[in-house]
This record gives structure tokens, C-alpha cells and sequence, in this order.
């Protein structure tokens, strides 16, 4: 009941609405969190949160950088409208069950202020973006593609959620560190006929978050023209995301005949979706199907063992 308070509180038109910062100043960052600008110029000093500087000289502290450091202190966010965040973000304690629930009516309903309350909620109480794509977003999606199936839910609705969803994945994305130009290359695509944007937009997040420097690089993608892709970016992996398979013999000779530039190139091939059924798996070679992205993440991590992963809390502040 409490959460339902919280989040029927959240204007959705002026909070949904708002840019969320990339960056921002100390002053800015230690209203955000309730503290004087000299403690947090201290603990920036101490190394507990990274900062940089700007060309003229000033100071400018990475959302993500703070984010990390609030899931590391287990602090609560006392202004996140200053960074913008949503303005009841940190207020409310989810269940990732709860949260999927919550998560689905608000996409139906369109209150893309909820959907990003919900996601920060999750983030700053500690959960990976794989397990919030994993456990939340992806059995969202699939209670609303059943619900769209028996007519529950309008094909606007259902487009309106992918868009809802999109823009808050793409904020999601700015709390990953920025990653090194010796880290790992990895790209992503649907294949022809195939539009969802979602899975693949996931995929490179999760992907991003363990220290790949992963971009998805379209969809409704012809095996030819990925096929040059992975010929001139030279990548270490390759994610397909198979939501529609409209020819099953084309799709096995495409994806046998990618498998080989792959492992000519030197590239790990990757493999998921709900349609890469049993029978199209039997016929094809690839280097991993994954059912889950922690699966795709696990196997990202064995190609690339040095990948960022979480750290553990920091015991003390002054």
C-alpha cells in the first residue's frame, strides 16, 4: 500500500518528462544526497566517488559514479529531482516480483514516470541491469505479449510500452561506467524481418555493465550486410537477438555461414530469443545459445575475464 501512495504522488507528465543528467557538479551531487559540498569534496578526495575534470577546470562528478556509490552505502538519495532521477526514486522497497507487477501495469497504462521510479528503485537498492532486464522487463514483456495475444491489451498500448521502455534502458545506460578503448568490441542485430528493439538494446546494456564496449548496430539486419560488419569492426562477440524467424531453411544457411566469418575472425558467436527453437539449434553452429541475459553475461565474462564486476561496501564514512 505504501508504494502505491509513493507512486500515485509522481506527476507523470512533468517527472516523465525530465532530462536526466549525465554528469553534474559537486555542489549539485551533494544536494542530491543530503550532505555539504566540503564531505563530499572529501570523499572524492578519499577516492570513495570518482570525479573529472572539464577542460576549464571544473569539477564534474559521473551519474554513475554516484549511483555506484549510493549502492555501496546503502545512503538514500534526499533531491533526486536534481540530478534527474525520478522525484520519488529510493523511497520504496520491491520484491522483484512486486516490481514486475507494478512494471506491467504502468506500461500498460502508459505512466512512463512509474516505470523509471521503478527501475532506479531497483538500481539503487543494489540489483544489477542484468537482473533488472532478466527479472523484471523481460517477464514484463512477456505478461503484455499474452495479454495482447487474447486482446487485452491494444497494439498501441503494447507499441507505447517498447517506446516507454526503450527511453528508460537508454537511461539505464548512462549509469555504466565509461569504458576503456582497449575494452572489448561486441555487436548486436536483429536479423531481416525482425523489428524488436527491445531484447537487443538489453543485451548490449548487460553487456556494457560488464565492460564491453557493445552497441547494437540495428535491426531487421540481412545476414550479408552483418556479415561485412563483423569483416570490418572486427568484433570479439556477436549477439543475435531472435524474435521472428520468417524462413527457417534461409535462417540456418545465414546463421552457419556467420558462424564460420565469426570463427574465422576470431569473434564468439551468441545466440538468443524465443524463437531459436530446438529444432533451428539442432541445424546450426553457434559459440553460445543463452536463455537468460545473466547466461549471456556469464559467458561475456568468460571471454573477457578482467570485465568490471561489483564491489563490495564501504564500511565506514566521516
Amino acid at each position: 500500500m505504501n508504494e502505491m501512495k509513493t507512486l500515485h504522488s509522481v506527476n507523470r507528465n512533468t517527472d516523465s518528462t525530465r532530462s536526466m543528467r549525465k554528469s553534474a557538479s559537486p555542489k549539485q551531487v551533494a544536494r542530491a544526497i543530503g550532505v555539504g559540498e566540503s564531505t563530499l569534496k572529501r570523499w572524492c578526495d578519499r577516492g570513495l566517488i570518482s570525479m573529472t575534470k572539464t577542460a576549464g577546470g571544473h569539477r564534474r562528478i559521473e551519474l554513475d559514479a554516484v549511483i555506484r556509490f549510493l549502492q555501496k552505502t546503502g545512503r538514500e538519495i534526499v533531491d533526486p529531482a536534481i540530478l534527474g532521477l525520478p522525484v520519488s526514486v529510493g523511497r520504496t522497497e520491491w520484491t522483484l516480483g512486486r516490481a514486475t507487477e507494478r512494471l506491467i501495469a504502468a506500461l500498460v497504462d502508459g505512466e512512463e514516470a512509474v516505470v523509471r521510479q521503478v527501475a532506479f528503485d531497483l538500481l539503487l537498492a543494489g540489483h544489477t541491469v542484468t537482473t533488472i532486464c532478466d527479472d523484471v522487463f523481460a517477464p514484463a514483456f512477456h505478461s503484455i505479449g499474452e495479454r495482447w495475444n487474447c486482446g487485452e491489451v491494444a497494439v498501441y498500448q503494447e507499441r507505447r510500452a517498447c517506446e516507454i521502455s526503450m527511453r528508460c534502458l537508454h537511461e539505464l545506460r548512462n549509469t555504466v561506467p565509461l569504458l576503456s578503448s582497449q575494452a572489448p568490441v561486441a555487436i548486436g542485430v536483429t536479423l531481416s524481418s525482425d523489428h524488436y528493439t527491445l531484447p537487443v538494446t538489453m543485451a548490449e546494456i548487460v553487456l556494457q555493465s560488464v565492460g564491453w564496449r557493445a552497441t547494437a548496430i540495428g535491426t531487421n539486419m540481412p545476414f550479408e550486410a552483418l556479415i561485412t560488419a563483423v569483416q570490418e569492426l572486427k568484433p570479439r562477440l556477436v549477439w543475435l537477438s531472435i524474435s521472428f524467424v520468417p524462413d527457417g531453411d534461409a535462417f540456418v544457411s545465414g546463421l552457419n555461414e556467420l558462424f564460420e566469418t565469426t570463427h574465422a575472425s576470431g569473434a564468439a558467436l551468441a545466440v538468443g530469443g524465443q524463437f531459436f527453437r530446438p529444432d533451428l539449434r539442432a541445424k546450426t553452429q553457434v559459440s553460445v545459445s543463452c536463455a537468460t541475459f545473466r547466461e549471456l553475461e556469464m559467458f561475456a565474462r568468460t571471454l573477457h575475464p578482467h570485465a568490471s564486476a561489483p564491489t563490495g561496501p564501504i564500511e565506514s564514512l566521516p
